[in-house]
């Protein structure tokens, strides 16, 4: 069983939508007691954002909130009052983490600025997200991951043809690569505090985030004054590589060679495709000759890989230490067996219900599997749970609910 690392910690969530919580699911993976903090009539919005369908066991759940609540706990409180303020306050007395997502003005409006919960708790860690950074002309602009990440910081432009539209992100894309930024950035501030005793704050940005995955591009467009090829079709002439392309078999499906480093695979990748005879081809035996024939080059290989199913060109290309592997679509990942066989899929158990099965997040502490101790919680299902461990009584509570704070 793969050890909590992060047991004894508790993670208060004032968050919506999928970049901040991703990070709060990360932590509560690696064993953190996160207890996410929502409208308790509105919920996070992402809950009624979107639903294909029922799910296997007859259930219509949302896929955005089955993975981003797994290992959560929900407690409905509507910060607006002031008894639903002082409730959150009571939270942060005990709590290690603060992370939220909501905008300065928001923040300000009610009242959870860092400087306000310091005040209950001065060795809070307070972790923010923010789609364009804290600082700049847009500082207070909201953002998403298809804008702030995608759009803004050059993936959308370099992954679309020349002369295309610019292609569209994938659900929560650059919000699942940033918020592994949050869970790192939190799990230093803790290290730090216990090292120092200072708590620290934590701040990311989707645009951040995107710089530095973008960052092979952009530091080269900075240092020799123009961008890096667009991908194309294949990829192989913008990477001036025949082997770093995708190739369609006669089945109809894609494999996708990746051998950076062409020279030395050139020899083995004919021998493993039965065409030693390439080596032979003025174009294509020498090396410097050959890197000024890769359109050719590429022609030749569609026509090869297209007589052969990918399942034959498979057992061919893995009969040697060529670097491939198949193009898959996500429907197929699961069944996948190095998926299977390392654990990237978790299941979730719902009493009652058919078990959830979901992403785990892929830091694995001493070989072992993540595992879910509890699925997404519904709107405010843990709230009474929560309070009474803090302190509360249901007189207590009572009041609270009269008071529409709860």
């Amino acid at each position: 069983m793969m050890p909590n690392v992060m047991e004894g910690v508790r993670l208060l969530e004032v968050a919506d939508w999928g970049f901040v919580p991703s990070a709060a699911a990360v932590l509560g993976d690696w064993g953190a007691d996160v207890v996410k903090i929502e409208h308790p009539l509105r919920g996070d919005p992402i809950r009624g954002l979107v639903a294909f369908g029922k799910g296997a066991g007859g259930t219509a759940r949302s896929f955005f909130v089955e993975h981003l609540g797994r290992n959560k706990r929900s407690i409905g409180l509507d910060l607006r009052t002031k008894e639903g303020y002082d409730v959150l306050l009571k939270l942060v007395e005990g709590a290690d983490i603060f992370l939220t997502n909501h905008l300065p003005g928001v923040r300000q409006r009610l009242h959870i600025e860092v400087e306000d919960l310091r005040k209950v708790n001065p060795n809070l860690i307070y972790a923010k997200g923010h789609g364009h950074g804290q600082r700049g002309p847009d500082a207070t602009r909201g953002g998403f991951d298809g804008l702030s990440f995608w759009a803004r910081c050059g993936v959308a432009d370099r992954l679309t043809p020349e002369g295309k539209e610019p292609l569209g992100s994938r659900p929560a894309f650059g919000d699942s690569i940033s918020g592994m930024f949050v869970a790192g950035g939190i799990a230093g501030a803790l290290f730090h505090r216990q090292r120092t005793g200072e708590a620290l704050e934590v701040d990311v940005s989707l645009m951040g985030a995107a710089t530095w995955v973008m960052a092979p591009d952009i530091v080269a467009a900075m240092m020799y004054g123009a961008d890096l090829p667009r991908s194309t079709g294949s990829g192989a002439n913008a990477m001036r590589n025949a082997l770093v392309a995708q190739y369609q078999c006669a089945d109809g499906r894609y494999l996708s060679l990746m051998m950076l480093q062409e020279p030395r695979y050139w020899p083995i990748f004919c021998k493993a495709i039965g065409r030693e005879d390439l080596m032979q081809d003025e174009r294509f035996s020498a090396d410097d000759v050959r890197i000024n024939h890769v359109p050719e080059l590429v022609e030749v290989l569609k026509e090869i890989f297209k007589q052969r199913t990918r399942s034959e060109w498979s057992e061919m290309l893995n009969a040697s230490t060529c670097i491939w592997g198949p193009v898959q679509k996500p429907s197929e990942v699961p069944n996948d067996p190095q998926v299977i066989a390392n654990g990237y899929i978790m299941d979730v158990e719902r009493e009652g219900e058919d078990t959830v099965r979901v992403a785990s997040s892929p830091v694995q502490f001493n070989s072992e599997f993540m595992r879910a101790r509890r699925p997404a919680p519904e709107l405010g299902a843990h709230t009474e749970e929560v309070l009474l461990e803090v302190g509360y009584d249901w007189d207590d509570i009572t009041r609270l609910r009269q008071a529409k704070a709860i």
